[in-house]
Parts: C-alpha cells; structure tokens; sequence
C-alpha cells in the first residue's frame, strides 16, 4: 500500500467517524451552515452518507474514493463559510466542538486530493491491510494500525489543534491567555491606599 493509499484509508475512516458522530449526537450548526433546517434529521441523514461512503472507500475503493474527495471538497467550503461566519463550531463531529479554522479547510482539501488520486489504486484499503496480513500479520496490523493513527491525527489537528493555537495568541480586546500583573508601584501604591495611609 502505498503512502497515498494509507492516507486516503484515513480519510475515509475518518468520514465514518464523522458521521456516526452525526448519527449519534446531530450538531443543528452543521446543517445551518449547509444552508438547510436546523432538524437533527437532516443532520443524521448527512452522517449516514458520510458514514456510507467511507465505509464505502474502504471496503470497494474505486469510484467510492471520488465520492470520499468531493464530500471533503464540500465540507472544505462548509468549514470556510464557518470561518468567515465566524462560528463557534462546525458541528462536522457532531456534538464534539469542531472549532472551524484555516487548518480544517487545509485540511479538506488535502483529503479531497488524496482520495482522488487514490481513486486510480489497484486495490480498496481492506484488501491491501487483509493482503498484508495474510503476507505477514505484524505487517497487516501495523498497517491497520498506521490508518488508525492517521485518522487521529487527523481528527486532533481539526478539533484540538485549532483551540490550542488559538490560546496561544492574543485575544481580540488585547489580552493574551493571562491577564497581566500590575506594576509593582501599582501594587504598592494600592496597599497603601488600603491601609489608611494618605
């Protein structure tokens, strides 16, 4: 299996994640921002597929994996509209906060890629992982196993990555994460002025 190939394994694990997710617990921010009714339904109904072609992309690869790029070639615009929204969440992982940044729309569009080119692969992710184990079985589970991080990976820098870089730096009144000390002669001068003193 070749790089390409695991990557785009990954996005489509990561597109069943997405959408069990949905299917578990809707975010209404996710429909809106697709320009639907705010119902659970139509959320749910988003997931299924999500869930479904992944699923798909895994197991038949081929003409799934086209259908993997362009839901993420979609989702890379949903997330746009949320970050020029300004919106607190994209609800692309249900309930699980999906601050929606520059790095998830970088992020999209290099799955979409991925799974593109991966569309042409002589064989779907499972039978390349079940065709490495039957080799050898440490190479099958390392295989499944690098997916798996992948897809982690993945899945942090969209969620918890943008939250922590956004801590980092200033917020928009000009405080950073902590707020500053006064100066000592601040301080001092406010003992002072507690205590009676003129």
């Amino acid at each position: 299996m070749s790089v390409v190939s695991a990557l785009h394994a990954s996005a489509a694990l990561l597109l069943v994640v997405a959408g069990a997710a949905k299917l578990i617990r809707p975010a209404d921010g996710f429909a809106g921002l697709v320009g639907l009714r705010t119902r659970p339904f139509v959320v749910r109904l988003i997931g299924a597929l999500e869930a479904g072609a992944g699923i798909a992309a895994l197991i038949l690869g081929g003409p799934a994996a086209w259908i993997v790029g362009l839901l993420y070639a979609a989702f890379a615009l949903v997330v746009l509209r949320a970050v020029l929204a300004g919106a607190d969440s994209c609800g692309c992982f249900g309930r699980l906060d999906a601050p929606p940044s520059l790095i998830h729309v970088a992020g999209n569009l290099t799955l979409a890629a991925v799974s593109f080119i991966a569309a042409g692969a002589a064989s779907p992710p499972v039978s390349a992982v079940v065709q490495a184990a039957e080799e050898s079985s440490a190479t099958g589970v390392a295989l499944a196993s690098v997916i798996a991080l992948l897809a982690g990976l993945v899945l942090v820098s969209f969620t918890a990555l943008p939250e922590a870089l956004a801590a980092r730096s200033p917020r928009r009144d000009g405080e950073g994460l902590f707020r500053p000390l006064p100066p000592p002669t601040t301080v001092g001068a406010a003992a002072d002025n507690g205590s009676g003193r003129p």
